[in-house]
């Protein structure tokens, strides 16, 4: 998808999140004859890439975790890469020649078990390396294309980021 379309698509739910709120609030007004002081809507791609136009109506905003994106909302369009600013910090701490692995520790407690068909996320500085599943606590990367592996590149104890593909789920 496009950017300009993917930013298209976010105006269009956040118009739409403010029209079913403000609607929501004529029926309570309505039917029950009470004052809402507060009526918010958000996400964080609504919060990032609002309508033109705003939020008529709309007094509050809750942005989701815009502050620090993360892989999947670079994806859909809220951020560039450039924005995400969430790292999660790794050690290579096992090398598997045999299998073409490096074993981390950092498994799914450490960066959300979403994101599987994105390899979890993104080892920054190497793109190269895809995380090629998590247990609780430890991940194995493997190449990209299943191309061999150097394992001289990563010694035993080297530290990598990773950009995780959901930062605000654990």
């Amino acid at each position: 998808e496009s950017q300009p379309d993917a930013v298209a698509r976010i105006h269009a739910a956040g118009r739409q999140e403010a029209a079913a709120i403000a609607t929501l609030n004529k029926r309570i007004v309505e039917t029950l004859g009470l004052k809402v002081p507060s009526l918010g809507v958000g996400s964080t791609p609504t919060c990032s890439r609002p309508p033109p136009e705003g939020f008529p109506g709309i007094n509050e905003m809750h942005p989701g975790n815009f502050c620090y994106y993360d892989v999947m909302q670079e994806k859909i369009g809220a951020c560039s890469e450039s924005d995400i600013a969430v790292r999660v910090i790794t050690r290579v701490i096992g090398h598997y020649p045999a299998r073409n692995l490096i074993l981390v520790d950092l498994g799914w407690t450490g960066c959300s078990k979403q994101g599987e068909a994105c390899h979890y996320g993104r080892i920054e500085g190497h793109p190269e390396l895809v995380i090629g599943g998590l247990k609780q606590e430890a991940g194995l990367l493997k190449s990209v294309g299943d191309s061999k592996l150097d394992f001289t590149k990563y010694p035993l104890g080297m530290v990598l980021r990773v950009e995780p593909y959901h930062s605000c789920a654990h």
